[in-house]
């Protein structure tokens, strides 16, 4: 048995054995390393984010609402590009980091909430980048869309990213495993994922692993979770339903980057009518 099946295995009997998936560790035990084990270009991104929003017509000066905001990166660039922004994530933890890194900017905030209830006419423009791919059940699938487009003032901007389900499953099968070790000041942190396709309901088991070793201990956390993987047709029909028109796809937030050529969506959209 080798240690990918072993630490899958293992987890999955965890998982079962409580009945229920909790949240991840990556949200929660390890929130202050997850700027650490997972790198993104934000300036870059954030470049092409406020580009899109001023050809929708919100400019610097607007309000905007990073759903899912975890470290808060993406909302403090915003911020620095000139936005009034509000970071809510559903993890304490991860807003806790989020609040660390202000350093004294005043038109950013970030708050514990769920993004299927925002309040209503509350933003020019909303960013939710990766956590859809955590709704499994289509009525909160729906759902979301309609709340994103309530809580969006006449034109609202929408901008997201979710995987995409074919790409996806096709790179999982290949690339199953993914590891990273990093030098932290509470030790050497080492995380690993390893993916199960379940094709049959187009979805990601994910069984991962934390092991910080420091002092000549080690501890482990470890945590199997799911994702469900999205097509193009079912994101534009909830976008639809939701009121959304001028819809945009891309495959990365780079315009030159089109759908189909990366395992992503990225998708632009306004909201053009109410959420019934």
């Amino acid at each position: 048995m080798t240690e990918e099946t072993a630490l899958h295995r293992e987890t999955e009997q965890r998982s079962v054995a409580t009945g229920k998936f909790c949240i991840r560790p990556f949200y929660t035990e390890y929130a202050w390393a997850f700027d650490l084990l997972i790198d993104r270009p934000v300036r870059k991104e954030s470049a092409t984010i406020v580009a899109w929003l001023i050809e929708r017509g919100v400019r610097p000066g607007g309000d905007v609402l990073d759903a899912g905001c975890g470290t808060g990166r993406y909302a403090i660039e915003l911020a620095r590009r000139g936005y009034n922004v509000n970071g809510m994530d559903i993890s304490p933890e991860l807003v806790d980091e989020a609040r660390r890194s202000l350093g004294g900017r005043q038109n950013v905030s970030f708050t514990v909430g769920d993004i299927l209830a925002l309040p209503a006419a509350s933003y020019d423009a909303i960013l939710c980048r990766g956590v859809l791919n955590d709704f499994l059940d289509d009525d909160d699938r729906q759902e979301v869309f309609a709340s994103f487009s309530r809580a969006l003032r006449s034109a609202g901007v929408l901008i997201l990213d979710v995987r995409e389900w074919a790409a996806t499953a096709a790179r999982k099968a290949r690339e199953p495993v993914f590891r990273k070790s990093v030098d932290t000041d509470r030790g050497k942190l080492t995380f690993t994922s390893v993916t199960e396709v379940d094709a049959e309901n187009r979805r990601l088991v994910v069984s991962e692993r934390h092991t910080l070793s420091a002092d000549g201990h080690e501890r482990s956390s470890d945590h199997v979770f799911v994702m469900r993987c999205w097509t193009r047709d079912e994101l534009d029909s909830n976008l639809r339903a939701a009121g959304f028109d001028g819809i945009a796809y891309f495959g990365a937030y780079d315009p030159a980057i089109g759908p189909g050529s990366t395992d992503r969506f990225v998708a632009v959209a306004q909201r053009t009518n109410p959420a019934i």
